[in-house]
C-alpha cells in the first residue's frame, strides 16, 4: 500500500523557513517540508533519518521502505531539481558540509593512522569556512529575527545544553546576561527540570535548548514539555534534526560535519556571538547602563587586569 494520493497533514509542524539558496540538501528538505504532499513528506522524511546509509539505497529500494511507488521516488528527486535519484544522492554524498555524525569502521583507522593530515585539515577548513557563511546566511533570514526577538523581549530567557554543548549554552547565557536581567541556565542536575515546568512564573518567557546528532533523549524530552505547555521553543541545532520542528518554528539548524573525527562547534559558537550581537540591536542603546552598572560591580569584587578594587572604608 502506497500513500501516494493521501494529502498532507499538519499533524507535525515544520520550522517556517523560507528557501535558501546554496544551502545543503537536508537543510532544504527540512525548510520546504510543510509544502510537500504527504508521499513527497514520506520521502523526505526518511532521507533526513538515514542520509548516512543512502548511498546504499535505490530508487526501488526506497520507494518500498517508504511505501511509495519507484515512479513517485523518480518525481520526487526531479521536484526538488535533481535528474534522477542518482543524481540526488551523488550531491549527498559530495555535499561539503554533509557526512556521518562520526567516522567508523575504516574512515576511523584511516584518520587515526594517516601518518599526515594536512589534506584532511585543509578539506575541514574550507568545509568550517562554508560552516560560518552558512550562519551568516541564516542571520539574515525571518526565522533568525523571530528567534532573537524572543531573546531580547522575553522576560525569562532559560537556556538548556545537552552533551558537549553544555558549555555552549553556559557560552550564551553569560553573554546574555551581560546585556540583560531574566537569562538563567536550567538546572540539568537535579533530573526533573522544575526550574522550567513547575514554576509558577510560566508567562512571558522562552526556552533555548542546544544539541547535536546523537542527540540526548533528555533534549528531545525537554522540547516535547515545552512545547505541551506552551513554552516558547527555539532549539540550535545541526543539518540533521528532524525531529525539533515537531516542537517549534523556531529552529536554528547549522553546519557542524566537517570530516574530521568531532563534529566541529564552530558553526554553533558562530551562531551565539551573531545572536548576542543581534540581541544587543534589538534591546538599543539602554543596554550601557546595564554594562556600566555589571562593570562597576565587578571592579568592586574582581577587579581587571593591572586595577586594584577599592578597599573599603573602616569606620573610626
Amino acid at each position: 500500500m502506497t500513500v501516494d494520493n493521501e494529502q498532507p497533514t499538519s499533524a507535525e509542524p515544520v520550522a517556517d523557513a523560507p528557501a535558501i539558496p546554496n544551502v545543503p540538501l537536508l537543510q532544504r528538505l527540512q525548510a520546504d517540508m510543510e509544502s510537500y504532499s504527504a508521499a513527497d513528506r514520506a520521502i523526505a522524511t526518511y532521507i533526513l533519518r538515514h542520509y548516512a546509509t543512502l548511498a546504499f539505497e535505490t530508487a526501488v529500494t526506497l520507494a518500498e521502505k517508504v511505501g511509495v511507488s519507484e515512479i513517485t521516488i523518480g518525481r520526487f528527486t526531479r521536484k526538488i531539481g535533481y535528474r534522477n535519484f542518482k543524481a540526488m544522492k551523488n550531491e549527498l554524498k559530495d555535499s561539503s558540509e554533509v557526512g556521518f555524525p562520526w567516522l567508523v569502521g575504516e574512515q576511523l583507522q584511516h584518520f587515526v593512522e594517516a601518518p599526515d593530515l594536512s589534506d584532511e585539515a585543509d578539506g575541514s577548513m574550507q568545509r568550517e569556512v562554508k560552516s560560518l557563511l552558512a550562519v551568516y546566511r541564516l542571520a539574515e533570514t525571518p526565522q533568525w529575527a523571530a528567534a532573537v526577538e524572543l531573546l531580547a523581549k522575553s522576560r525569562t530567557v532559560q537556556i538548556a545544553g545537552f552533551q558537549t554543548e553544555r558549555g555552549i549554552a553556559m557560552l550564551l547565557a553569560n553573554h546574555l546576561q551581560f546585556m540583560r536581567d531574566g537569562v538563567r541556565l536550567v538546572d540539568l542536575t537535579a533530573g526533573n527540570y522544575a526550574d522550567v515546568f513547575a514554576t509558577d512564573d510560566d508567562e512571558d518567557r522562552c526556552l533555548v535548548v542546544i544539541d547535536i546528532r546523537r542527540y540526548s533523549r533528555q533534549s528531545y524530552l525537554i522540547a516535547e514539555q515545552a512545547a505541551q505547555h506552551g513554552i516558547p521553543l527555539i532549539v540550535l541545532t545541526d543539518l540533521f534534526c528532524d525531529w525539533a520542528p515537531r516542537f517549534t518554528p523556531h529552529v536554528l539548524a547549522v553546519p557542524t560535519q566537517t570530516g574530521m573525527f568531532w563534529s566541529s562547534p564552530v558553526a554553533l559558537v558562530c551562531a551565539v556571538n551573531l545572536m548576542v550581537n543581534s540581541v544587543i540591536r534589538q534591546i538599543g542603546t539602554k543596554i550601557e547602563t546595564r554594562l556600566e552598572k555589571l562593570t562597576r560591580l565587578h571592579q568592586t569584587f574582581t577587579g581587571y587586569a593591572g586595577h586594584q578594587p577599592p578597599r573599603p572604608k573602616m569606620s573610626s
